[in-house]
């Protein structure tokens, strides 16, 4: 007899009583390839490790091999990263901050996130990999001297699934070991918009764990491009791709050619601060749940106080609204990045940006 019992209502009823959670929608990988006595044994397991998170977490089994998470959100992104390191299960979560509509709508979300990855993975299993569909764009940097940098990311326009989002195949393609290709074209084409724009001081690119546990093609990919000015190509990392030895000298590796190296989702895990003793890091990117309505300003100000302290740069994500930009004033940041700022550009639209961005800080 299963564990959790199949329970659709009562995580309903909970999400309703609530004002701010995040919801993560757990199942079983792959598992129409397994035999009977593999299933069984891949699902007990599965949910002996649910059962470990009954004190912070609500655990509601919503299918046979689909579970979802009810917690709060300070809690979730451990959580998160936690089960994302287990190979056979599919992750998949989202933020909700003062709920606007019934709970039925969340979990609609969060299921058609999980549905849209078995849909991708199987078309790029039976299809094969298309990097011509992908294009990067590129997401402004603003810096309080007024000078510009970028984030690189990439977007999938599938000629068979049409728009893809990131959370969804970015983790598929990891796990195909397709993500190494798509890296050097981000790369490839921030190259030439550097080139092409002397002015934009860096642009980030982001690296997974898998990307930097063996940097063999990364460092060859950068020696073929021989892109002299390094300082202007700089790479984020998310807490989950900071652990072991071997990682922290690939990136001193990374860091000694020249490169900035950037903690992302800063302060969304619980080892952040150790990182920043461990590892060699020229600034941190704080987590755009900060600026969330329930912010607590001391928090911020304290935080940025202590980065510049260590004498990091402190980029805050998640600026949407001119009242969060007059409520980071007292903060001493060197850059925002959000929607206030700018959503995301295609490089033809970098130019025109460029020359009639003008906002006043």
């Amino acid at each position: 007899m299963t564990t959790f019992e199949s329970n659709r209502k009562t995580v309903l009823k909970s999400i309703n009583r609530k004002k701010s959670f995040t919801l993560i929608y757990i199942t079983l990988k792959d598992s129409r390839w397994l035999d009977i006595n593999q299933y069984k044994s891949e699902l007990l397991s599965l949910e002996t490790k649910l059962k470990a998170y009954r004190s912070e977490a609500e655990c509601y089994r919503v299918f046979e091999e689909e579970f979802v998470l009810v917690c709060v959100s300070s809690t979730a992104q451990v959580i998160i990263r936690e089960l994302e390191g287990y190979t056979n299960l599919t992750v998949h979560y989202l933020f909700v901050e003062n709920r606007k509509l019934p709970a039925l709508n969340y979990i609609r979300q969060v299921y058609k996130q999980n549905m849209a990855s078995n849909v991708v993975q199987d078309n790029i299993l039976n299809k094969g990999f298309a990097i011509e569909e992908f294009r990067t764009v590129y997401q402004p940097i603003l810096h309080k001297n007024e000078k510009l940098s970028f984030e690189a990311l990439s977007r999938w326009n599938s000629r068979d699934l049409g728009v893809v989002a990131p959370n969804v195949f970015i983790p598929i393609l990891d796990n195909e070991g397709l993500l190494i290709d798509l890296t050097k074209k981000i790369i490839d084409e921030t190259v030439e918009l550097l080139n092409q724009y002397k002015e934009i001081v860096y642009i980030t690119i982001n690296l997974t764990a898998s990307l930097v546990k063996d940097i063999t093609w990364l460092i060859e990919h950068l020696d073929r491009i021989c892109f002299q000015e390094t300082k202007r190509i700089a790479f984020e990392l998310t807490e989950d791709s900071l652990a072991g030895i071997e990682i922290r000298e690939n990136l001193k590796l990374i860091r000694d050619r020249g490169h900035l190296l950037f903690i992302d989702d800063f302060g969304s895990g619980y080892s952040n601060f150790q990182y920043l003793a461990t590892f060699q890091f020229d600034g941190v990117k704080l987590d755009r749940l900060f600026m969330g309505e329930q912010t607590n300003k001391k928090v911020i100000v304290l935080l940025s106080k202590f980065i510049k302290a260590l004498d990091l740069k402190f980029i805050i994500e998640g600026v949407e609204r001119y009242e969060q930009l007059t409520f980071l004033l007292e903060t001493k940041y060197d850059a925002i990045q959000g929607y206030y700022v700018s959503h995301p550009l295609d490089k033809d639209d970098v130019d025109k940006y460029m020359n009639e961005v003008n906002i006043c800080l």
